[in-house]
């Protein structure tokens, strides 16, 4: 079994995969933004506490008193708060000094004069400690007196505004992924556009409009090659189409020729048939009036040929059967009683093989509106049948009833049946299953294929049903009620 294709929208695809991608491209950079906005925030706040300190450090050095140092560098988000030696407490009273947690900065080194060899292998002196944490929020800070400096940065509007910085990004985001949404599948169903005109192209070929092709102007280009692969695959499936329409009325016309051809020569050979039975008829009754050795063998060769002429007879008059059928001669129907025509079979087929069993079994009356003679025709083919493949003390049973508003009739035999694989080409004409056989019994491979041929005339069928032992051979019709 081929397994199926997936097919998923093109469309739909593009639009998800950009917008994923859209999408991961916006978090990252939101991401970024956010931490590099944030690290600048704080690091601007650590630089103006650094900025506190070295304040208060030069106003301790100019001697001005300690209230004057939380004064000059409290406000603008910071808060300051110094605590002497002795215990004294200035700036803001809601910095606890024993819970702030900050970085001492160290004091500034002290001036020099230039050049002089501060220390081994330095020529400026020791260099200070590194700076304290860039990020930091609080500081505290000893001065050269043993007072303490803590300075503590507010972040509240910091924060803010990286919150608001966030919700800014976030609803930015999705506005533009919504505007990509929209751009990108306008985009994508215009460039859709050449697959469409190639699916309406396929389906107006579907409806019967072959000459329609996309012609690419591009056939280089991905599309461009799977159009101009398509008018390749349509142009070919035209050409064996074309093909295959010229071959059937070919095929058409011989057939037609050649039942033209057996109707003629059926027609034609009826009257030398005819003939030849008339002349072998008369050379038997000649030879039967002689009683001598010679007149003997006359009679037994005149009795072959009549044997012969008869069989040929009844070739040509299946043949001129069949060709009325083929043609499509018209059925004289009338209203007609099923079960009394199979009666009438049972009595003829009684006395042409009073060596059969044959019995008749169903409904009295059965209705139907056919041709009698076609119908009786095939009830002789089925019953000769059954007959000629039936041995002697054998039976023959005919069976016909209503069933479910269809007349069925059926004929069973208990001679040698039909293979299973068989049923259907014993319909065939001119098929006969053993050639030996049919030919000693007359069979000439027609009867079954004109009994079938008839039976779908009248709107019905035949069929063979498997059956042990022996052969049934089953004909149904419309049941006909007179009000119809």
């Amino acid at each position: 079994m081929t397994p199926t294709t997936a097919t998923p929208s093109l469309q739909r695809r593009v639009v998800i995969a950009v917008l994923a991608f859209l999408a991961v491209l916006l978090v990252v950079l939101g991401v970024v933004i956010d931490l590099l906005i944030g690290a600048q925030a704080r690091r601007d706040l650590n630089d103006r506490l650094q900025a506190g300190v070295s304040r208060v450090d030069a106003l301790a050095r100019a001697g001005a008193p300690p209230w004057q140092w939380a004064a000059e560098v409290d406000g603008g988000g910071i808060r300051a708060a110094v605590v002497t030696a002795d215990g004294e407490r200035y700036g803001d009273p809601a910095i606890n000094p024993d819970t702030v947690i900050g970085q001492d900065v160290p004091p500034p080194p002290p001036p020099g004069p230039p050049g002089r060899d501060r220390g081994p292998g330095r020529p400026d002196g020791p260099r200070p400690p590194p700076p304290p944490d860039a990020t930091a929020t609080a500081v505290d800070h000893v001065l050269p007196d043993g007072s303490r400096l803590i300075l503590v940065a507010d972040t509240t509007a910091t924060s803010a505004l990286l919150r608001q910085l966030r919700i800014l990004m976030v609803v930015a985001g999705i506005a533009v992924l919504a505007i990509t949404a929209v751009g990108i599948a306008l985009i994508a169903r215009t460039t859709m556009l050449p697959l469409t005109r190639l699916t309406d192209v396929a389906e107006s070929i579907a409806a019967g409009d072959r000459g329609r092709r996309m012609r690419p102007d591009r056939p280089g280009t991905e599309l461009g090659r799977a159009a101009k692969a398509f008018d390749t695959m349509v142009d070919a499936l035209e050409y064996s189409e074309n093909r295959a329409h010229s071959s059937a009325q070919a095929a058409a016309h011989a057939e037609a020729s050649t039942r033209r051809f057996l109707a003629d020569a059926a027609h034609e050979l009826r009257t030398p048939i005819a003939g030849i039975l008339a002349a072998a008829d008369q050379i038997v009754s000649s030879a039967v009036q002689r009683d001598d050795p010679e007149s003997d063998r006359q009679r037994h060769r005149a009795e072959l040929v009549l044997s012969e002429a008869r069989r040929a007879g009844r070739l040509v008059a299946d043949m001129l059967d069949l060709s009325r059928i083929d043609a499509g001669s018209p059925l004289d129907r009338q209203p007609c009683d099923l079960a009394a025509l199979a009666d009438a079979e049972r009595e003829r087929s009684a006395v042409l093989a009073p060596g059969l069993k044959i019995r008749r079994s169903g409904d009295a009356m059965l209705p139907v509106l056919a041709d009698p003679l076609r119908i009786a025709q095939i009830l002789a083919n089925l019953v000769d049948n059954a007959r000629r493949h039936t041995p002697a003390g054998g039976t023959v049973a005919i069976d016909a009833r209503a069933v479910g508003g269809r007349a069925v009739l059926t004929v069973t035999d208990t001679g040698t049946g039909v293979p299973d694989g068989q049923r259907d080409r014993i319909f065939e004409r001119l098929v006969r299953l053993d050639e030996a056989r049919d030919r000693d019994r007359g069979g000439a491979g027609l009867g079954l294929p004109i009994a079938r041929a008839l039976a779908r005339a009248h709107g019905g069928d035949l069929v063979n049903v498997p059956h042990r032992p022996g052969a049934r051979f089953v004909l149904t019709l419309p049941l006909w009620h007179p009000a119809d």
